[in-house]
């Protein structure tokens, strides 16, 4: 910014916060400009003036989805968010912590060295073939089955580094190792609670070896829970007196019925949330998840997490992945090049002549049809659905957790994932158990206990008490629209080596927006305040409400 005053409201502009500024997101600079006939993006402009162009965008398109206007195989509700959203943003993750050091074991019908997993650096210790009655491990993954997508995307959505989009949609623990263990029988049947015990009995047994934490289960066994202990209900208990945290899906019934291993009670029994592709809360409603009462009366599910437009990898050289490839060529090209690339052969298999016969605009409207009902948002990925898969994200979680503080036991990991979580004002306690699950709040919490703080609640009506943690800190500063955004006057002290805390007096009644600027030298929001609105900068502004 080449001055040193805003020059849309004249308000001073300290020089950190201007050599850190960057040029808003388009749809930020069209507010701007619809409010300031003459402005540019050049010219700049402060942080308080880009924060209320970012309020202005989001009440404007609050209550309107662009999903058909553009159409989008997935919810938009602004036109530069016209992507499915990353999930790391959907759960409010802390960025700092991406699972390293910590190993998931995948319990799954089948996997793939799939590149989000194998590039640039091989994340996977180990490949297990359980389908037998001695299970072992292998050292190739031998043939790719239609069996091996399921596995393939609970990983990558969990732990996936999104090599394959340039890091878009990567997972919570992109650097976390793996340990993928095939469940099922040589049979090729419905995967049994025989199946998944055997599996689970070989983790057991080796989670010294490859330093197992986490089990992720995205399986159902073979009927309903009683109330009463299964075979499969002690096996997850053994695992969890061993030390392992064992994540199961809930199941996608809808209905009050729960099928092993989700019923155990020690088990992190995991629900589904429909956020509306959105950060926005108020659009937050439950997915058609089970629910019910397991073993010994416990009530599942204790969480609930994304389980619907999440984007997750295809399996590499299939008919599926084959087509995405194809029909995003076609997107991008120009009209001659388009009708030059349908006189092709592998046009006419996929489309009818009636189609290829077509004006060129209708045969767009055809691809984008097509593009929209197989859920293709990207060449190599697709958008997905299910419990399965918002269990690698809790799974996830927890690998950030234990990176951030190694000696948490799966007693105190389910405890602070429970604590931390947000429950849906409208929906029933049983259906949601102890609320959305927060990824930062999480890992705050685990960092809050090795620091053997207590936590600290925020009182409006005389002060406030912000935290942040970050061990590479050097100096903390509160910035906001209470203190024009000035980076002085609001400093943290740190009080245990990388855990930084401020109590001020409350501020004013209204609205106000903050973040945390590091070192001078970058934004970061407050990981432990779920209310936050998008900037505009590829980041978000924390909200807080006097």
């Amino acid at each position: 910014m080449p001055g040193a005053v805003c020059p849309i409201c004249d308000r001073p502009i300290d020089p950190a916060i201007r050599q850190i500024q960057r040029q808003p997101e388009r749809h930020l600079i069209h507010q701007l400009q619809a409010r300031y006939p003459g402005w540019q993006p050049e010219h700049g402009a402060c942080p308080q003036c880009v924060f209320q162009a970012a309020l202005q965008a989001r009440a404007a398109h609050s209550d309107h989805s662009l999903q058909q206007e553009l159409q989008l195989p997935f919810p938009a509700y602004l036109p530069d968010q016209a992507y499915v959203l990353p999930t790391p943003m959907r759960v409010a993750a802390n960025p700092k912590y991406t699972g390293q050091g910590v190993t998931i074991a995948f319990l799954d019908s089948g996997f793939y060295p799939h590149p989000d997993l194998t590039r640039p650096t091989n994340r996977i210790l180990a490949y297990v073939d359980a389908t037998t009655p001695d299970p072992a491990e292998r050292r190739t993954f031998g043939k790719i089955g239609v069996t091996s997508w399921h596995g393939l995307m609970t990983a990558c959505v969990g732990a996936g580094n999104g090599f394959m989009s340039s890091g878009r949609y990567r997972g919570l623990a992109p650097r976390a190792g793996l340990v993928l263990v095939k469940t099922g029988n040589r049979r090729n049947r419905h995967i049994t609670e025989r199946d998944i015990g055997r599996a689970l009995k070989w983790v057991i047994h080796h989670r010294q070896r490859h330093n197992i934490r986490i089990v992720n289960i995205s399986l159902g066994g073979d009927h309903p829970s009683t109330g009463r202990m299964t075979d499969l209900d002690e096996k997850v208990e053994e695992a969890v007196a061993a030390g392992l945290v064992v994540v199961c899906a809930a199941g996608n019934t809808g209905e009050r019925k729960l099928l092993p291993p989700a019923s155990a009670p020690s088990a992190i029994t995991v629900g589904g949330l429909d956020d509306q592709n959105s950060l926005d809360r108020p659009l937050r409603r439950l997915y058609w998840s089970s629910y019910g009462t397991g073993a010994h009366g416990a009530a599942k599910p204790e969480l609930i997490a994304p389980a619907i437009w999440l984007a997750a990898p295809m399996l590499p050289k299939t008919t599926t992945h084959n087509e995405a490839l194809f029909l995003w060529k076609l997107e991008g090209l120009p009209d001659d090049e388009l009708m030059r690339q349908l006189e092709m052969p592998y046009a006419a298999k996929r489309f009818s002549k009636r189609t290829l016969s077509l004006p060129v605009g209708e045969i767009r409207a055809v691809i984008r049809s097509r593009m929209i009902e197989q859920k293709y948002i990207h060449p190599h990925y697709q958008h997905v659905d299910g419990t399965s898969m918002a269990a690698p994200i809790v799974s996830a979680i927890v690998a950030q957790m234990l990176e951030a503080n190694p000696a948490l036991t799966p007693t105190q990991v389910k405890a602070l994932l429970t604590a931390t979580a947000e429950r849906l004002p409208d929906a029933p306690a049983e259906r949601q158990g102890h609320g959305v699950v927060n990824g930062a709040r999480a890992v705050a919490a685990a960092l809050r206990l090795k620091a053997d703080q207590d936590p600290t609640p925020v009182s409006p009506q005389r002060t406030l008490t912000f935290y942040y943690f970050d061990q590479d800190a050097r100096q903390v500063a509160l910035v906001g629209t209470f203190n024009h955004w000035l980076p002085y006057g609001y400093e943290l002290q740190q009080y245990e080596r990388g855990a930084w805390r401020l109590t001020v007096p409350a501020f004013e009644p209204g609205l106000h927006a903050y973040k945390f600027l590091i070192d001078r030298v970058r934004w970061a929001a407050d990981p432990e305040n779920p209310c936050r609105l998008e900037d505009g900068l590829d980041g978000f502004y924390s909200l807080i409400e006097i």
